[in-house]
């Protein structure tokens, strides 16, 4: 058992033959798939090379879609706030032209406002002397419903002399008084009355405007006329009497309407 280097050598140089045999064998045998193991690897890489820049394709793609949209969002924003500015400063331009008119107009009320208080101290001495005017007017007209006319009169002075009164309302109750006074110098009345001279009788009055004023005594039909010359009452004729009569019934509408007589002065 004893066996020497040069004892071994043989059979391991027959060994290492018979395995290079067996390796060329099986290099002719499987010679092409051993050498392609290695191109199959470069297949897969360029494969998964090509899958990642086409997901990478995608990727990019989809970014920009992405921010092709969000542009488009942003400008549509834009556009909007620009809208939005455009109509703020026309309200503003507007809410301006309106203050501008109420600066005018509170300016116009306070300056008027300034002389509210001068046309009251003009006012209330105007229609004092509008008052006594009035009141001197009808003591000199021709004298009828005396009482009746300066009782508004009186009226009118009260409310004059009451400060609870605004200016406003004296004013007019003394405008009031002249539009009365205006239409008796156009109407027509009848009405009865204390005889103006005999104070214990009853008489029927009528007047023509201011033009005309006549009383007819019912106890025995006699009528006067009223002559502002000569300041008193006047008779009148018997036919004179029985067409005023007449006229009183007209106007008192007893009568139909018909043209009525009226006697006046010459001259009138």
């Amino acid at each position: 058992m004893n066996q020497t280097w040069k004892d071994i050598m043989p059979t391991t140089s027959i060994a290492k033959r018979a395995w290079l045999a067996c390796a060329a064998g099986a290099m002719a045998l499987g010679g092409t798939l051993a050498l392609s193991l290695p191109a199959q690897a470069q297949l897969d890489t360029a494969l998964s090379a090509a899958r990642q820049s086409t997901a990478s394709s995608a990727a990019a793609q989809r970014q920009v879609e992405e921010a092709d949209d969000a542009a488009g969002s942003a400008v549509r924003e834009y556009r909007a706030v620009l809208q939005q500015l455009d109509n703020t400063r026309l309200f503003v331009a507007q809410q301006q032209i309106f203050l501008d008119s109420q600066s005018s107009e509170i300016a116009s009320v306070q300056n008027q406002l300034g002389t509210v208080e001068q046309i009251k101290q003009g006012m209330s001495p105007m229609m004092l002397r509008m008052t006594v005017a009035l009141e001197d007017a009808i003591r000199a007209d021709v004298p009828f419903r005396v009482n009746e006319r300066l009782g508004r009169i009186e009226r009118v002075q009260n409310a004059l002399a009451n400060p609870a009164v605004s200016p406003a309302e004296q004013y007019r109750q003394v405008l009031n008084a002249y539009k009365i006074e205006a239409t008796y110098g156009y109407s027509t009345e009848s009405y009865e009355g204390v005889h103006p001279e005999e104070p214990g009788n009853v008489v029927d009055f009528i007047r023509f405007g201011r033009t005309s004023f006549i009383f007819l005594d019912k106890r025995d039909g006699s009528a006067k006329r009223y002559d502002m010359g000569q300041g008193g009452w006047v008779p009148l004729n018997e036919v004179d009497a029985r067409q005023i009569r007449q006229t009183i019934r007209v106007a008192r509408e007893q009568a139909a309407p018909e043209v009525i007589f009226a006697p006046v002065a010459a001259g009138s």
